[in-house]
């Protein structure tokens, strides 16, 4: 439900999340926001499939890459740091969750 959650929040409101990491506001950002959230909720509602037991794993792998791409973009894009950094943490968490069996589709 996390997962789904930010994903909704990203998709119906991305500059909460922009705003809450002080980053700069804009289209382009928006636009980024929005299909990340667009990720987090198609990524949710496959996880909610039965008889999918390889969802975790291919969950987990999806996020760790995207927590590392994101290193990258806090140094190619310094406006967007601590966003890219918060979004890479978050990814974090919800990988490790999926690796656990902590239910966070």
């Amino acid at each position: 439900m996390a997962r789904f959650a930010l994903g909704a929040t990203a998709l119906l409101r991305p500059q909460w999340l922009l705003r809450s990491t002080a980053s700069a506001d804009g289209t382009g950002p928006r636009r980024v926001t929005r299909i990340l959230g667009g990720r987090y909720v198609l990524q949710s509602v496959a996880g909610l499939a039965p008889s999918r037991t390889w969802v975790p794993e291919v969950d987990a792998a999806i996020d760790l890459v995207h927590a590392v791409s994101t290193v990258g973009l806090a140094r190619s894009f310094p406006d967007h740091r601590r966003l890219a950094l918060a979004s890479g943490a978050v990814a974090l968490v919800f990988a490790v969750a999926d690796l656990t069996d902590v239910r966070v589709a």
